[in-house]
């Protein structure tokens, strides 16, 4: 191969490779690329002048590249001493594909940072063979910068949509003592911005110091059923659908499955108790998803309760209403039947869990509105706690806040990493 389009291979902008060579050291073999600039001069980087010439004789510097073929690669970069007619100032010639005076390139800086994105940066720093040191200054300097640009991008994307829909929930940070409110775009897949605190009072002074999540415009919010997040969007989005979250509405019916199960129980024979007890999973999964030797198993626990048997027809009857009706209109009628049918059981387990379907009817029916569900607010839910584990619950506030925006955006912050780089 052409030793001109090994630059090209390598993404070495602005430069020529001169030659490859190998050195022995301690770890190993490593690959040497000698390479030199292009161009003869650059336009001087004070006065803006091209009159620019070198000046003494070209040293070269170590710069640290992606390896190649598994092998350690390092650059070896002329270092041409540059000066300007015009001003008299003197600077080094600057290659592209590295910022200054550093002996990392862009690419190996990317790489560290796309590698502990998702991970730790002291996996970033095994994979890399970087000291753990350097590849922590990396992904901090990295991560400070890009959040604001990735959160930037986030909610411009949210300005342009037509039907923006919003997702809020929370996330504990000491499970039972304190939280934070997540605010996603749910069309577009983005996570806006986090608030500290769930209560009225904390999500009306987050407003006030961001209008511009403020002047947003959603058609719908998708929340589950706390009291203050639907006060809170009816302030603030008086004009946006409320839609309470399914999966957070199926989970009453699924509560009342639970205890009418346990009450079925106690009056069992032991060996009955324990087969209920233990396929207890084939109740709380949908019916169309279970095999037929599941289906075989359900059919014997339903005849231990006729109670047990009439719960579990209301949950697939919800299911079901969820999933087949046709719009709005015909969606409030099927609810208003589904909760006609449950009051007719007569089950005290059941006649509870109506009180909530009833208090919020509204806001249920509505999903067929808005077909959006908070299911990928708490996969990035998750994800938040994974990274709280993984970097040890940071006291760094400022620090905390920017990791979460960029792991939560992780393509937007890629490509904001690339612009910033190149």
């Amino acid at each position: 191969m052409q030793l001109q389009h090994i630059s090209n291979i390598l993404g070495l902008q602005g430069a020529n490779v001169i030659e490859i060579t190998h050195e022995t050291i301690e770890a190993g073999k490593i690959a040497i690329v000698w390479i030199e600039p292009i161009l003869t001069s650059q336009i001087c980087p004070y006065c803006k002048s091209p009159e620019v010439t070198r000046n003494g004789v070209p040293g070269c510097r170590r710069i640290r590249h992606l390896n190649i073929a598994n092998t350690q690669c390092y650059l070896s970069a002329q270092r041409q001493r540059l000066k300007c007619g015009a001003c008299e100032g003197t600077h080094t010639y600057q290659y592209p594909f590295v910022t200054g005076k550093e002996r990392y390139t862009h690419a190996y800086k990317e790489q560290i940072y796309k590698i502990a994105i998702g991970s730790t940066v002291s996996h970033g720093a095994t994979v890399t063979e970087t000291p753990y040191r350097t590849a922590e200054r990396f992904f901090k300097e990295a991560a400070q910068r890009i959040a604001p640009l990735t959160k930037a991008a986030a909610l411009e994307l949210a300005q342009r949509s037509t039907k923006l829909i919003l997702g809020i929930d929370d996330f504990a940070i000491r499970k039972g003592h304190n939280y934070n409110t997540g605010i996603h775009d749910l069309r577009g897949e983005t996570f806006l911005d986090i608030t500290e605190g769930r209560t009225l009072s904390e999500l009306r002074s987050y407003m006030e110091k961001n209008p511009q999540i403020a002047a947003l415009q959603p058609f719908a919010i998708v929340m589950d059923l706390a009291q203050a997040y639907h006060t809170f969007a009816a302030e603030f989005f008086p004009n946006a659908i409320r839609v309470a979250d399914r999966f957070h509405v199926n989970r009453y019916i699924m509560d009342a499955l639970k205890e009418v199960r346990r009450r079925v129980a106690k009056n069992l024979a032991p060996q009955a108790r324990l087969n209920l007890n233990r396929h207890r999973h084939v109740l709380n999964k949908r019916n169309d998803t279970l095999t037929d030797e599941q289906q075989t198993k359900l059919d014997e626990l339903l005849k231990y309760s006729n109670d047990l048997k009439a719960v579990y027809e209301l949950k697939e009857m919800l299911i079901d209403w969820y999933d087949l009706s046709l719009n709005h209109k015909t969606a409030l009628v099927g609810f208003l039947r589904w909760l006609a049918k449950g009051r007719s059981f007569n089950i005290p387990e059941i006649d509870k869990a109506l009180i909530t379907f009833v208090n919020w009817q509204t806001e249920i029916v509505n999903y067929h509105q808005c077909r959006f569900t908070n299911g990928i607010v708490e996969g990035r839910n998750g994800k938040i706690k994974s990274l709280q584990r993984r970097r040890f619950f940071l006291r760094n506030r400022s620090f905390y806040e920017a990791l979460i925006i960029i792991e939560c955006n992780s393509d937007i912050a890629l490509d904001e990493f690339k612009h910033l780089s190149g």
